[in-house]
């Protein structure tokens, strides 16, 4: 089993969150129909939060084919 750790844990510390993330869904809240926003609004929201997402998805797969390639190549000269 794991130690406690001893160090103090640091109070106060302030998570960014972004308005997507601060929505919690199932809680109705009293809002002024003024302040909704559209839904066109809130695709281009989705598509800043998630904005690193497909260059990740693109480093991994480098990273897959290059591990194939060298699986491959190892396959065949040792055999």
């Amino acid at each position: 089993m794991a130690k406690k750790s001893r160090r103090a844990k640091k109070r106060g510390r302030q998570v960014r969150l972004s308005a997507a993330q601060m929505v919690r869904p199932g809680v109705v809240e009293a809002v002024d129909a003024s302040l909704v926003a559209a839904p066109e609004s809130r695709v281009s929201d989705l598509r800043e939060e998630y904005r690193y997402v497909i260059a990740d998805l693109k480093r991994i797969g480098i990273i897959a084919v290059a591990v194939l390639v060298v699986l491959t190549v190892l396959a065949l000269l040792l055999v």
